[in-house]
């Protein structure tokens, strides 16, 4: 691991927890090293960690990153990137319940970087999931990617109540797949091997 990657910082200070902490608990959030800034966790699991993007494009904007240091998607193994497959349809359909509620017209990107020349800031590699709500009743889209448009810094109480509305999301996601499709999420898959 790089000396100051902060999202190593991140996986660092914020262990994996169980599903039956990423209900309404906000404690999954704090961070144990006061030096670093919060991160709001969504999900944090023994490979793969969610969080809330501290400079976001939009409301609800998700990073979602391998908790082990790997630079580039191609530097990844095969069982980390199924494990982090798994997860980004599940996080998709909370982030925008949570974002968008009940209107069927839900619109995002997931994206991820691969260097600077790419326009990857942090050189961990992760994916955004970035909610496209409608800017004006024209019902045009907001366009601002990366390096372009305006970027402003997460309000404290913002990414509070969003990544807890999110773990309150995700426990249901996951009792619905549970339920609906019989896959067991609490069970981790990828302890098949090292990862």
């Amino acid at each position: 691991m790089p000396e100051r990657c902060a999202f190593c910082n991140i996986a660092a200070t914020n262990p994996p927890a169980s599903f039956s902490e990423h209900g309404p608990k906000t404690d999954i959030s704090a961070s144990a090293d006061a030096s670093e800034p919060t991160a709001f966790m969504i999900l944090s699991t023994e490979h793969v960690m969610a969080f809330m993007d501290i400079m976001p494009l939009t409301r609800g904007h998700v990073l979602v990153a391998p908790r082990r240091h790997y630079e580039k998607l191609g530097d990844m193994g095969v069982l980390v990137g199924q494990e982090i497959g798994k997860w980004l349809p599940i996080l998709s359909r909370v982030v925008n319940k949570v974002v968008f509620g009940e209107d069927p017209d839900r619109h995002w990107n997931v994206v991820q970087n691969n260097g600077a020349r790419a326009a990857q800031v942090v050189p961990h590699v992760h994916f955004h999931i970035i909610p496209r709500p409608v800017t004006d009743g024209l019902h045009k889209p907001g366009f601002a990617m990366f390096g372009r448009g305006q970027r402003s810094e997460l309000d404290d109480e913002e990414g509070e109540e969003l990544s807890l509305a999110m773990r309150v999301e995700m426990v249901e996601e996951i009792q619905r797949i549970q339920r609906e499709e019989g896959i067991d999420l609490s069970i981790d898959s990828t302890d098949r091997g090292k990862l």
